[in-house]
């Protein structure tokens, strides 16, 4: 599995004369269990990207733990683990090198290239696309090579970062169908993280939401929603605020509709529902 305990990440921003710290993921724990499909929430802003940067072990975080099958990932063995994650990206061409045929492409994942072939097949690609460009694809065509090549790279753990986005309607559905259906035997684990609620609640075992770069909830399914902003963003009506708590109350506090004085003042924690659930709000505290 992959493990992230208590993880923290800054950037700095502004002139060099005048640079401010960003804390753009505050305590942040999250387990990817082997072969489930685990969910990852939340609007532009965020902290989704950085998240998923974290748990593609392309950064390491500045606080806290990153683990791997049991191995903590440092700075001399990240790039060794690295090969375990595979990404899907938002928008596939940018992955694939415009220069490159696929097949270029797809024998820096796999040199072998009978297995390229039957992967091809297994995503519902025909083998003569290999011998196009990228941009001689269709949308549909780009995300299944993107996904092929994680496929081929041996990965166990698939990060797709909004995935669906830049698809059609009828793209998203099929490309929804063929995931299902690679993954019924569960060889994978799949993590999605998008905005795009429904979709991830549909496809996802475990979701976790995140505001503000913190972890507002976790839930099996988003019909058990407790926390006010899983709510509203379900509902798809949550509204910018101003932050009236600052940094010692609730990230939410500006906006949310069930505010008491007591989230102004003080932080909540995430705290146990009933062992599946957790939620990080006073009015289950």
């Amino acid at each position: 599995m992959i493990e992230l305990s208590g993880v923290c990440k800054y950037y700095r921003k502004g002139s060099y004369f005048k640079r401010e710290t960003v804390e753009v993921l505050r305590d942040v724990s999250i387990t990817i269990e082997r072969g489930k499909h685990t969910g990852i929430i939340g609007e532009s802003g965020a902290g989704k990207s950085t998240l998923c940067r974290i748990l593609s072990l392309l950064e390491l975080p500045d606080k806290g733990r990153v683990s791997v099958d049991g191995v903590e990932v440092n700075r001399k063995n990240i790039k060794k683990i690295r090969g375990v994650v595979g990404m899907v990206f938002q928008d596939p061409i940018t992955s694939l090198d415009s220069k490159m045929k696929i097949i270029s492409s797809l024998k820096e994942a796999n040199g072998n290239v009978e297995q390229i072939k039957e992967t091809c097949l297994r995503v519902g690609l025909s083998p003569s696309i290999l011998y196009r460009y990228p941009h001689q694809l269709s949308g549909g065509q780009q995300q299944r090579v993107a996904i092929a090549r994680a496929i081929l790279s041996k990965a166990k753990y698939i990060l797709f970062d909004e995935f669906s986005s830049a698809l059609d309607v009828s793209t998203q559905a099929r490309i929804v169908n063929l995931l299902c259906d690679i993954n019924k035997d569960r060889e994978y684990s799949f993590v999605f993280v998008s905005h795009d609620v429904k979709l991830v609640g549909f496809l996802s075992d475990e979701i976790y939401v995140i505001y503000k770069g913190e972890i507002v909830e976790k839930l099996k399914s988003l019909s058990d929603a407790l926390h006010p902003y899983t709510r509203l963003l379900i509902e798809g009506t949550v509204e910018d605020g101003v932050d009236l708590a600052g940094d010692s109350g609730c990230a939410f506090y500006s906006v949310c509709p069930s505010r008491m004085d007591r989230c102004r003042h003080d932080r909540p924690e995430l705290v146990d529902i009933d062992g599946d659930r957790q939620v990080r709000c006073f009015l289950y505290d």
